[in-house]
C-alpha cells in the first residue's frame, strides 16, 4: 500500500487554530446560505435538511447554522 506524499495528508488542528476556525466559519456560512435558499418552514425541518445536506457535520456544528438563521 502507498501512502500519499506528506502535503497531501490531512492535518489536524487544535480547536483554537485560526485555520480550523476559519474553516469552521466557512462551513456554517455554507450552511446558512442552504437554509436561506431551502427556507425551511421549522426549526427541525430546517436540522432535517442540514443533516441530508451535510452529513458529515456534527450535530452542534448544524444547529450553530440554524440558530444563527433563526436570529
Amino acid at each position: 500500500m502507498q501512502h500519499a506524499p506528506r502535503e497531501f495528508e490531512a492535518e489536524t488542528l487544535a480547536a483554537d487554530d485560526p485555520r480550523f476556525v476559519a474553516a469552521l466559519d466557512l462551513q456554517i456560512a455554507q450552511m446558512r446560505r442552504v437554509l436561506t435558499l431551502m427556507a425551511p418552514s421549522s426549526g427541525a425541518e430546517a436540522l432535517r435538511a442540514m443533516r441530508d445536506a451535510f452529513p458529515d457535520s456534527s450535530f452542534g456544528e448544524r444547529a450553530m447554522a440554524v440558530a444563527g438563521i433563526r436570529d
